[in-house]
């Protein structure tokens, strides 16, 4: 992949968990938290810690094999895109203002992974 492309999709996923961070607080401040954010969700108390690890571990894995230029860069890209889409989706029912930001900010990322795919360097 080549440096601009690996930076732009880095960038990217930078941006997608900071837009997170803002969506998680909103989220709970409207009393409509995320899966990832409601205590009383899948894990019990245990859901912020875990689901935040699971919803943000998959962002800097994101991250970490696009700043190191990997080949296989936006395919893990768009595969993780495709994760935080379905993660969002858990949330349609119950915090559908939030699930609905959420799923755009999985297509964002989903776009700028399948842009990304221009910066493959052939070998």
């Amino acid at each position: 992949m080549s440096a601009t492309w690996s930076r732009i999709l880095a960038a990217t996923w930078v941006l997608v968990a900071v837009a997170h961070g803002f969506l998680s607080v909103a989220s709970r401040r409207t009393g409509k938290p995320l899966w990832w954010i409601d205590d009383h969700g899948v894990f019990g108390q245990a859901t912020p810690a875990i689901g935040a690890a699971i919803v943000y571990v998959a962002m800097l894995v994101a991250f970490i094999v696009a700043a190191r230029r990997g080949t296989f860069a936006p395919v893990v890209s768009v595969a993780l895109s495709v994760v935080l889409g379905v993660s969002a989706a858990f949330d349609l029912g119950n915090a559908t203002g939030a699930a609905v930001v959420a799923l755009a900010l999985a297509g964002a990322a989903l776009l700028g992974s399948f842009a990304s795919f221009a910066g493959r360097e052939s070998h």
